[in-house]
């Protein structure tokens, strides 16, 4: 299965607004030298996406900026040691894969919705194990 997000582009957009408005009101010219590579930062941070493919034995975890993949990690059900069901937020679900060796990755408003119960599958299939929070619990059983 295929799933993706895309970040909160808005907010990036009235960050860079900002240090637009900073860019006119610098006294000191040494300030741009921290202004000019910050504003490329937030504009590229405008066209970021997320993709995850879960996949036989697999979750493929990638971070592309324009057409550009910045980082990717592909991770066997092996190397998964247990997958945290937690809320963020107001009401908005998050897993983190923990892994045993390396950086841990976080899955949070991914579409379709149904990404959270295709990870359950995926980690039912593979044995691994799944610890729910109570807070994902309670929107667990909102939203059904």
């Amino acid at each position: 299965m295929f799933y993706k997000a895309k970040t909160i582009w808005w907010l990036q957009v009235i960050s860079l607004l900002l240090i637009l408005l900073l860019f006119f009101s610098v006294a000191n010219l040494w300030m741009l030298y921290y202004l000019i590579p910050l504003a490329f930062f937030i504009f590229s941070t405008i066209f970021m996406d997320f993709k995850l493919v879960i996949s036989d034995g697999l979750l493929t975890f990638q971070i592309r900026v324009f057409t550009l993949t910045i980082y990717k990690k592909t991770v066997s059900h092996k190397q998964v040691e247990k997958l945290v069901f937690k809320r963020v937020g107001w009401g908005n679900r998050c897993v983190i894969v923990k892994k045993q060796k390396g950086i841990h990755f976080r899955i949070i408003n991914f579409s379709p919705k149904s990404i959270y119960h295709d990870l359950i599958e995926f980690a039912n299939r593979y044995d691994i194990p799944i610890h729910k929070t109570k807070d994902y619990l309670i929107l667990e059983g909102m939203n059904k």
